[in-house]
């Protein structure tokens, strides 16, 4: 059977007294074989009929930027998928759920905001809003969002028409 790990990028300052990333790839087999064995004693190693499972063939693929490093108390500025507008609800990676920013953590948001719309169609109660972080709304004078200019659909994600000197906004 094929098994697949994903180590996130991990460095001291993530809370890891080892960066997996530039590890040797027997290092890292070495050590995903250890924690297989302790996970799983009764499939793999010594406590195992025969040995358990065997290693035929391995390969580590390294992408660090796959995935951000998951520094303690991030969580905290990601928004849930209950929005203050009644009819937004959002998914992605970047929300609300206990992944990292992955495949895996913008299915299961996915599945929460389905969740949530679930619950609003049947006039359930939802989760709610998470309450922003006060570093998020700190100061009194407004923010403008980086990288926003004008005024135009483009400026926030939206559509633009022509090009050259004729770019009009819808």
């Amino acid at each position: 059977s094929m098994l697949e790990l994903v180590f996130a990028p991990c460095s001291p300052v993530a809370g890891s007294d080892k960066n997996w990333i530039a590890a040797p790839d027997e290092e890292i087999i070495e050590a995903t074989l250890n924690e297989l064995r302790r996970l799983f004693p009764t499939e793999i190693g010594p406590g195992a009929p025969g040995g358990g499972a065997k290693v035929e063939k391995s390969t580590v693929v390294r992408v660090p930027r796959s995935v951000y490093a998951a520094i303690p108390g991030r969580n905290k500025y990601r928004p849930s998928q209950t929005s203050p507008i009644s009819n937004f609800v959002m998914a992605g990676d970047f929300a609300s759920q206990k992944y990292l920013g992955s495949m895996e953590g913008a299915v299961l948001s996915g599945k929460l905001a389905a969740e949530v719309i679930c619950d609003k169609a049947a006039n359930r109660e939802t989760k709610g809003i998470k309450p922003i972080h006060e570093s998020v709304t700190a100061g009194e004078e407004e923010k403008a969002p980086i990288g926003a200019k004008g005024n135009y659909p483009i400026a926030f994600g939206g559509g633009q028409e022509g090009s050259g000197a004729n770019v009009y906004h819808p």
